[in-house]
């Protein structure tokens, strides 16, 4: 078996001649035009209005937090999964609001409707930080009508699942922010990088501001008329409270590249999949997918009656590579103490213990992916 890693080269020889290139004779890096055509190319793909390019995934995910920001003294009430990555909830954590998980179902780990409800009727959230996981849309209509019959705000993390479709429209376009990364082990790869979208002009505004310092430059020239009489400096009145969250020319110039090849690198993924999905043994396993709208981050492997160590380190002897599931349980991390009034993790549990990925991409085959099923059957 060769070598197989959780994450593969993404960046063609051609791709870093013509980066080579840009920094040679470049004479701008700072944010840019560049910034501005990646942006508005990935608008285009991603099907929304207005996108912002930062330096990070965890970046957009802190400024969609803190776009929600209206002024008003007191702490919000945040809902997320069980199982996501640490950078969905923990901006909600440093934003001094309150947050609460809620169980996920097996194995898309979208959220468990029964307790997300749970949580609703005990908690009162205000906001959905909904994590769309694994290259699987986490939507569904019963968790969109809860959304709109209890006022509760959608945000979406779309940092594992570029591409992936809910009812043939692309995540992302259902919530009030969405955010992408483009770290180098995801669909697509900036180095470093992710991506704010919004189709809401007044965040849209904010997200600008807070990416950049606060400062009234960064809004688009029709929006800035409506602060003439708040005006400062032309060049450095600050109009928020902001950061340092750009990205560099070179690395949208890299994202400009990168995006004309998506769609192409995500069916690969897709076909990969359908070759894991179909042929994994149901006895066994929990391959329950949702094939149709994946965009098919990896292979998650759920056992059923089984922990998976000793198929894990046979794996590791092969050279395959495997990881928990994303962080597993994130109510045993010791970042999550007392931080969840209601403790909703029997599934998310569950996943801890029984499960764990390989990576999947553009560079694996399905000669590959029916390997692995063999291997997984077999063992």
């Amino acid at each position: 078996m060769k070598e197989w890693k959780l994450m593969d080269n993404a960046i063609s020889s051609e791709q870093r001649e013509k980066m080579a290139e840009f920094i040679l004779n470049g004479d701008k890096f700072s944010q840019g035009k560049l910034v501005r055509e990646f942006e508005k190319k990935w608008s285009a793909w991603q099907g929304c209005k207005y996108s912002v390019f930062v330096n990070s995934g965890s970046s957009a995910n802190f400024l969609a937090v803190h776009a929600m920001d209206n002024g008003r003294d007191g702490r919000d009430t945040w809902v997320s999964q069980a199982c996501t990555w640490a950078t969905t909830v923990s901006p909600v954590m440093l934003s001094g609001h309150n947050l609460q998980l809620c169980d996920v179902n097996i194995p898309t780990l979208s959220p468990n409707i029964d307790s997300l409800n749970f949580v609703i009727e005990r908690m009162k959230p205000k906001y959905l930080f909904l994590a769309n996981l694994l290259g699987f849309s986490a939507l569904s209509d019963d968790l969109l009508q809860i959304c709109d019959e209890n006022n509760i705000t959608l945000l979406e993390d779309c940092c594992e699942s570029h591409g992936a479709t809910f009812k043939g429209e692309k995540i992302g376009n259902f919530g009030k922010v969405s955010t992408f990364s483009f770290y180098y082990g995801h669909h697509m790869t900036t180095i470093e990088g992710g991506m704010c979208c919004t189709n809401d002009e007044e965040v849209y505004e904010k997200l600008l501001l807070l990416r950049s310092h606060g400062l009234h430059r960064e809004l688009p020239e029709h929006s800035k008329e409506k602060y003439a009489d708040q005006i400062v400096d032309p060049n450095f009145t600050f109009m928020i409270p902001g950061f340092n969250m750009r990205s560099t020319e070179l690395n949208a110039l890299l994202g400009i590249m990168q995006l004309e090849h998506l769609d192409k690198h995500n069916q690969i993924r897709r076909d990969n999949f359908d070759v894991f999905a179909k042929g994994l043994d149901p006895d066994r396993y929990f391959c329950d997918f949702d094939v149709e709208g994946n965009s098919s981050f990896c292979f998650p492997v759920i056992m059923k009656n089984e922990t998976p160590e000793i198929m894990r380190e046979e794996l590791r002897r092969m050279g395959v590579e495997t990881r928990p599931i994303i962080a597993g349980n994130l109510y045993r991390h010791p970042f999550m103490v007392r931080v969840s009034q209601f403790k909703c993790d029997e599934n998310a549990e569950f996943v801890h213990q029984h499960g764990f990925y390989i990576g999947n991409n553009h560079n694996v085959t399905t000669e590959d992916a029916q390997w692995l099923v063999d291997f997984l059957n077999g063992v």
